[in-house]
């Protein structure tokens, strides 16, 4: 057996391992850590959309919006089905390009904003869990009766809210 095949498995391996370690520091709010590994699995061959889009928001984040638009416009191009489900706008890419250059000549920032969705760390995540006693936390619910009026429904997944006019909602919201 061929040195190349072990090697080409052992590249994969190392990639993945820096798939799943980026997106743990990501979803961690460790956004550097997740950058550099996410940087780490492409340097070792991995195609992966997450790790493009991830990428792509950590550069936005740091407003490097060259290489954001690059990041997001590979995403797009790997899977552009997926890239429409994350609800970004049509030019939101050429956006990103246009504002780069008015940055670079002393412009304003951009308005978009892009938000590090992270989870609740182990310790947090044991008290969230509903017991009934005094003081028991409820996640996003306000109060036990909310959560048992809620629970058997199911979790929002990406992409559930794409067909919500968020204009609309927000106008019922505050009462314009």
């Amino acid at each position: 057996m061929s040195a190349f095949p072990i090697r080409r498995l052992l590249l994969n391996l190392r990639a993945r391992y820096h798939l799943w370690s980026g997106r743990r520091a990501y979803r961690l709010g460790r956004i550097r850590v997740a950058g550099r590994h996410f940087r780490e699995a492409l340097a070792h061959g991995l195609e992966s959309f997450e790790a493009y889009l991830l990428l792509g928001k950590i550069y936005y984040r740091e407003n490097d919006l060259a290489r954001a638009a690059t990041f997001f416009s590979r995403a797009r191009t790997h899977d552009p089905a997926r890239y429409l489900l994350e609800g970004f706008p049509d030019d939101f890419i050429d956006s990103l390009r246009e504002r780069h250059q008015t940055v670079e000549r002393g412009g304003s920032r951009p308005e978009y904003r892009i938000v590090i969705e992270t989870t609740i760390r182990r310790r947090e995540r044991r008290r969230t869990v509903p017991s009934g006693g005094p003081g028991a936390r409820y996640g996003d619910f306000s109060s036990r009766d909310e959560w048992l009026r809620h629970k058997n429904r199911p979790a929002f997944r990406p992409g559930d809210g794409h067909d919500v006019d968020w204009d609309d909602a927000a106008r019922g919201l505050f009462g314009e």
